[in-house]
């Protein structure tokens, strides 16, 4: 499972529209000129753990796959000149591709079956997958694959369907998964005949003779040795021994022993290599212990034979070790590594290009062998995909629409969205030049377009907002105009987000967006207020309070042009946080309709809002007092203004005004 998830990862780019259409023309949604397919969602559902294989778990990821296939569509009309590059991705990448689905779906999940077999075997016993999943019965692969799969080959293989029962059958099923895994490459570099090619390291023979001290022998003894379960014993048998003669009558000769070495009949023995060290020829050993027999011994040492220069003949498969050992010999690019047939199947050119992708960091741990073996693998895999016709299977065709999608979506991403969001570059240049001692310097033009771009992006809005949430950071400023430029670097990050998503709407009125099956819940957000504010409003009479909080945060993002819509937009979001809890939210909403219209008719009610939060849930009273003082002091005659009043009294007496009008509300209802 996680396997092909990690595709993604290695091959972001290596992706591209793919000749053959989509297995499935049920089309979830259309978009533009083209579709969300029902194999998009199969696909999903397939590379899901089996426990999540349902509409709701599948759902989210269906709905950013839709957002980026609508990206994708843009960049297509703006980038069509990307479209070879994506195409050659696409024929480089296949064979990884094919490797893969070979590796993950026939192989692994479905156990050396296709999916035609698959699909026969579950025709055949629809009644043993009868399941309450809302996908289960249009998606049986999808689903049960891996079910299908396995009872299908226990069938085939009764033998060892016999052996298997409820407590055992998961982990038979996976031995046997894990065993059709590990055979597989070897099988069919059979099937393919596959052959290494030999490659002979060179300066085998220079290299012996420069390093001679590599090659010799281990020093060598001739040994007399006698032996016996209990040290005292052996002691009482040589009491009487001082020459070599005398000895050899109760002592065997043994073979010749290798410093270092285990010994016939006896195995390792350091104490003997330590006492000839000391001893030197002609001698008699100590009684010594062998801690792999546990009996006692003593040896005299015949001779020593020092380390000697092994011959060449018997040098070279060390030699052409230890020159391997230090790393990959230096091959031409042409050289023939691997055969298929008898033909060329891999070179040296293939490794290289392999180990160029990967990572300075990590290459070393990619060397030729390894690299090899990998290159060997992902091209048999893909051989016997294609043969099995997999690159026809919906599992390819979708993944491959979805990762093409992506590759345009990047495209897009990379030269619009975080790139000039929009602006031409003469624009961009005329801004750079006004404002570079100012605010870019010492980044160069090409280091500062996002940046530039931002700076005529942001709205004035967003300018008055941070002028009106943080006004002690701008003490000295009698309006946001003189702070403008320490605003923008205050804000320009957090603004970048809505400058992308503005672009991205603007971008998306090209692409229609019409939902064709609603079982989904795919959601695609109108391009005009109205219609985006019934539609909070509408959650909101349902009480999905937090699914009105981001509709009506995406309108605020969305449409910054319009006074009066923000204002409307910032009532709504101060209702919706204080009734969720955010009270703190809520004043600032409260805070930015008074700070910036002040003037406006309604603004007594964000006064008096604020206040009362800042009283009642945030337990400021100080705060309180001043926002209901200036909302008095600038609408003493307001519809609120007596409920000011009674809240400012309250505040002022430490909340004695209203204890008093609670008894004398309960005095009067005794």
């Amino acid at each position: 499972m996680r396997k092909i998830l990690a595709i993604y990862a290695i091959l972001p780019l290596a992706v591209l529209i793919g000749c053959s259409p989509a297995p499935r023309d049920e089309a979830i949604a259309k978009m533009g000129n083209s579709a969300l397919f029902a194999s998009d969602a199969e696909f999903l559902a397939s590379i899901r753990p089996e426990t999540a294989r349902n509409k709701k778990a599948i759902a989210p990821e269906l709905q950013q796959v839709a957002e980026t296939r609508r990206m994708a569509e843009v960049a297509r009309t703006l980038f069509a000149g990307e479209q070879n590059s994506v195409q050659k991705n696409l024929s480089e990448s296949e064979d990884t591709r094919l490797a893969q689905i070979y590796s993950y779906f026939y192989l692994n999940a479905n156990m050396g079956y296709t999916n035609r077999e698959l699909l026969e075997h579950y025709k055949s016993n629809q009644a043993r997958y009868a399941d309450s999943s809302d996908i289960s019965a249009s998606m049986p692969l999808a689903f049960f694959r891996e079910k299908i799969a396995a009872d299908l080959f226990l069938k085939k293989n009764p033998e060892l369907a016999a052996l298997v029962n409820d407590s055992n059958r998961a982990m038979i099923l996976d031995s046997c998964r894990r065993a059709m895994t590990n055979s597989e490459v070897d099988r069919l570099k059979k099937r393919y005949n596959v052959q290494l090619v030999k490659i002979e390291p060179p300066g085998v023979e220079d290299y012996y003779k420069k390093n001679p001290e590599k090659f010799q022998t281990k020093t060598m003894y001739k040994l007399l040795s006698l032996s016996d379960i209990d040290s005292a014993a052996l002691a009482k048998k040589i009491k009487d021994v001082s020459t070599r003669e005398k000895f050899a009558e109760l002592a065997v000769e043994m073979p010749l022993a290798k410093q270092g070495n285990l010994i016939t009949g006896i195995g390792m023995f350091p104490a003997l290599d330590a006492e000839i060290s000391k001893l030197g020829a002609k001698k008699f050993t100590q009684i010594l212990r062998a801690p792999d027999t546990q009996n006692y011994y003593v040896f005299y040492i015949d001779s020593i034979i020092p380390p000697q220069l092994k011959p060449l003949d018997r040098a070279i498969p060390l030699a052409k070790f230890m020159i391997e050992s230090q790393g990959d010999i230096p091959l031409d690019s042409s050289t023939v590594l691997a055969t298929v047939g008898g033909k060329p199947l891999i070179t040296e050119k293939d490794v290289l290009e392999f180990q160029e992708k990967v990572h300075p960091m990590r290459r070393a741990s990619f060397g030729r062998e390894i690299v090899l073996n990998s290159l060997i693998e992902r091209n048999l895999y893909a051989r016997a995909a294609k043969e099995k016709g997999l690159d026809k299977y919906y599992e390819y065709i979708a993944w491959t629409r979805q990762l093409t999608d992506q590759a345009y979506a990047q495209i897009l991403i990379d030269s619009v969205l975080t790139g000039t969001l929009g602006i031409s570059e003469d624009s961009l240049k005329a801004a750079y030049e006004a404002e570079k001692d100012s605010l870019f310097l010492p980044r160069d033009f090409e280091d500062s377009k996002m940046e530039v771009a931002v700076w005529l992006r942001i709205p004035e809005l967003s300018y008055r907002r941070e002028f009106a949430l943080n006004r002690k950071n701008y003490e000295d400023a009698a309006s946001w105009e003189n702070v403008k430029r320490a605003i923008y670097r205050n804000i320009k990050f957090g603004e970048l987000r809505g400058i992308q998503e503005r672009e991205l709407a603007n971008l998306f009125k090209s692409v229609p967006v019409t939902v064709i099956d609603t079982s989904w819940s795919l959601e695609f957000l109108p391009n005009d207020f109205a219609e985006l504010a019934a539609k909070a409003k509408t959650e909101y009479e349902n009480r999905n309070l937090p699914k009105t909080k981001t509709l009506w945060e995406k309108a605020k993002i969305l449409f910054p042009q319009s006074d009066s819509v923000q204002k409307a937009i910032s009532y709504e979001l101060a209702n919706i946080y204080q009734e969720l809890g955010q009270y703190s939210q809520a004043v600032n909403e409260y805070k930015i309709i008074a700070s910036i219209w002040p003037d406006d008719p309604e603004t007594y009610k964000a006064y008096f809002m604020q206040g009362f939060v800042l009283s009642e849930y945030e337990k400021k009273d100080s705060l309180a007092l001043a926002a209901f003082e200036t909302m008095l002091e600038k609408f003493p005659n307001s519809e609120l203004s007596d409920d000011a009043k009674m809240m400012v009294a309250n505040i002022k007496s430490g909340g004695k005004v209203f204890e008093d009008l609670i008894k004398k509300i309960e005095a009067s209802s005794e």
